[in-house]
């Protein structure tokens, strides 16, 4: 999935820019941080309505092996000939571009990941890209962590990470998660930091985007380790 970053993106009558006009990163960790999308976020219905309908058709064609997935795994979300995606993709690899320095950003691989109640995903890292990126696109039942303050967060849980380590460097006892307060946000993180998604418990689905990017183009073949990459 190479392409280079538009200046904007047309969804519709609206303009998206590559990133948002009131930029801002806020960091959460020295490598981990978010940046607001409420422009974005203003227009992603029929691109969250297109996913559930792709979601259910999947599942009804047979069941995931585990509940550790990380729910239904949606690809090839390039051909579905959604602006809404086109301006998403656009904003990752942008974002890629001002974190890192990069003069490219080549996605490696991107997917949505659809959550149903009981889902989850184990914690892992991402080996074939320099950094990961995740976008909230539904963050699902309103009153989710209301029922569990833990419910369906990305999670990071690396001893890497100093915010993980408060208590003593290296043992991981801390792990912290985006502020639930900003639901359309867009993290970026170094793809070989360990994270994972708490057990979502709810009756509307949870669904994210992810991105592996990188300056340049990956040898070899892309696998899905797991069935959950």
């Amino acid at each position: 999935m190479v392409g280079k970053v538009q200046t904007e993106t047309m969804v519709g009558a609206v303009r998206i820019p590559a990133l948002p006009v009131d930029f801002k990163i806020f960091p959460m960790d020295n490598d981990v941080g978010f940046i607001e999308n409420h422009d974005i976020a203003a227009i992603q219905k029929p691109f969250v309505d297109q996913l559930i309908g792709l979601d259910e058709q999947q599942r009804a064609s047979g069941a995931m092996a585990s509940l550790a997935e990380g729910g239904q795994k949606i690809r090839n979300l390039d051909t579905l000939g959604s602006p809404v995606f086109d301006a998403l993709n656009n904003r990752a690899k942008a974002l890629f571009m001002k974190v890192t320095g990069a003069k490219a950003a080549i996605v490696d691989d991107c997917w949505a990941n659809v959550f149903r109640s009981g889902e989850y995903t184990m914690p892992h890292s991402h080996k074939r890209a320099v950094a990961s990126v995740v976008y909230a696109l539904e963050s699902g039942d309103e009153d989710a962590w209301d029922r569990d303050p833990m419910n369906g967060l990305l999670t990071f849980v690396d001893p890497r990470l100093e915010r993980c380590c408060i208590g003593r460097p290296g043992y991981v006892s801390t792990p912290f998660h985006p502020p639930k307060a900003v639901k359309n946000y867009m993290v970026i993180f170094p793809a070989h930091i360990t994270h994972m998604v708490t057990p979502y418990v709810g009756t509307r689905p949870r669904i994210s985007i992810a991105w592996n990017i990188g300056p340049t183009e990956v040898p070899g073949e892309l696998r899905h380790d797991g069935g959950m990459r």
